[in-house]
């Protein structure tokens, strides 16, 4: 085996080369990578090594050397602490140049196509406040004062902040009230070390086109006798808090939400929209967290499908209708699956809220619905939204089976649509072209939406 160039505790100089996934921005010596958190690209820095692994190693600055002209101060005070924004002291517009080369990247080294058109990012004109749901989780600070923020990148210390910069202002603002109230009432905070402690987490959720908000308090058990007047409080403290719900998970997990959850106040659910498409939000929904940019993507997913109005269309990995019923009003017949039983339900009940009555929706694993539903439903178009993992094989030879002649592939993972879309180009498909969004600023993450066309031989 080589011999690695550094060792933990080494101090080197290098230069920065590419924006990495997970927000750290990759050097190299002697062609070994090193991953540094809080870089930017083209700089110059002095780094201390942190961790060696057979094939990486990680490593903190200690000085920036050549300072690139896109660093900038954060104007979050607590962005250096916290493991929420990973780029923000990269100016948004340098952000967005890194984040099309990420995807340039990824479909070239591991897609193998070459010459795909990669449009710039369309980013936000205000690229902060726009997240509509946070997951805060909660601790004691050594006074013993409740906090609640966002973990420190890499642990599970609560980083203390009250006023989240990509958080919507009611999601900051709701949190506030309901932690003050929590130091009221003396409720005790759940200790995930000792699985003892009432209260894990508060989960907020804003309809921005409606300006209605939602609170779940997340306990361990069942025993929050007062929890209903603390919601009442709330509500009357905020109107703009029109459901306050409760839901318990009893588990030793990192997944925040149980399975059970009741209202506590008000209604059991919140109302927002994607343009003229109302959706009805419930604690479990999937929604898209940021609604302006989901319209951004959403009419770019429109666009590339290329609907006349006479088009069956299938969307894949549905979820709760979003996309389906979005682009109803331009398709003969959509079709809508997805794996979540309760999600297909909020679908239906989407589609019945809003009188389309063209979309038809299925509960299944895809690689077993598609098969099914080729025999008597042919689609001129397929409108994809996987999760991060990407499609399984058995469903991108489905599509190639059914052979429409548009694929819209929306991506949240620039490896997997890669790797999918390599797939397809083997299999009488050409990717045109691709239209990265920002759907989270001030983050590494990027959403994709990419056009492929049937090769007619």
């Amino acid at each position: 085996m080589a011999k690695r160039p550094v060792n933990i505790g080494d101090i080197v100089t290098i230069e920065l080369e590419s924006l990495a996934h997970g927000g750290d921005v990759v050097g190299r010596i002697d062609g070994f990578a090193i991953f540094v958190p809080k870089g930017v690209p083209k700089e110059k820095v002095k780094v201390k090594i942190t961790q060696v692994k057979k094939s990486y190693g990680r490593g903190e600055i200690l000085e920036v050397i050549d300072k690139s002209e896109h660093r900038i101060t954060p104007s979050c005070p607590f962005s250096q602490n916290c493991g929420g924004c990973q780029i923000q002291h990269i100016n948004y517009q340098a952000q967005l140049e890194h984040k099309r080369e990420i995807v340039r990247d990824n479909i070239e080294r591991i897609g193998k196509l070459q010459d795909i058109k990669v449009n710039p990012v369309k980013g936000m004109d205000n690229p902060f406040f726009y997240r509509n749901k946070a997951q805060f989780p909660l601790g004691l600070d050594s006074d013993n004062k409740v906090i609640t923020g966002f973990y420190a990148p890499g642990s599970h210390d609560i980083v203390d902040i009250n006023d989240c910069g990509i958080q919507h202002p009611l999601i900051n603002r709701i949190s506030r009230e309901a932690i003050n109230l929590i130091e009221e009432y003396g409720i005790s905070i759940y200790d995930e070390k000792a699985h003892e402690g009432l209260m894990r987490h508060l989960v907020i959720r804003v309809g921005v086109c409606t300006n209605q908000a939602m609170l779940i308090f997340v306990t361990k058990d069942n025993k929050f006798p007062e929890g209903r007047e603390m919601a009442e409080r709330l509500m009357t403290e905020i109107p703009e808090l029109v459901s306050v719900q409760h839901n318990i998970n009893p588990k030793r997990t990192n997944v925040v939400l149980g399975k059970l959850t009741k209202t506590f106040a008000g209604q059991d659910h919140i109302f927002d929209y994607i343009g003229k498409v109302k959706y009805k939000i419930s604690p479990l929904s999937f929604f898209q967290v940021n609604t302006l940019q989901a319209k951004v993507l959403y009419d770019q997913a429109v666009d590339y499908a290329g609907l006349t109005g006479q088009e069956k269309v299938i969307d894949a990995y549905c979820g709760l209708g979003s996309i389906t019923l979005y682009v109803a009003d331009q398709a003969k017949e959509v079709y809508g699956i997805e794996i979540i039983e309760e999600a297909i339900e909020a679908a239906k009940e989407n589609a019945q809220l809003n009188e389309i009555e063209n979309c038809h929706f299925q509960a299944g694993k895809m690689r077993e619905v598609l098969p099914e539903l080729k025999k008597d439903f042919i689609p001129e178009v397929i409108i994809v939204d996987p999760p991060r993992k990407g499609c399984h094989e058995d469903v991108l030879k489905s599509f190639v089976e059914m052979s429409p002649e548009r694929i819209v592939y929306v991506s949240c993972n620039p490896s997997s649509l890669a790797r999918d879309l390599k797939y397809l180009d083997e299999h009488g498909y050409k990717t045109v072209e691709i239209q990265p969004v920002d759907m989270f600023p001030q983050t590494y993450h990027i959403e994709s939406v990419a056009l492929i066309k049937r090769v007619d031989s």
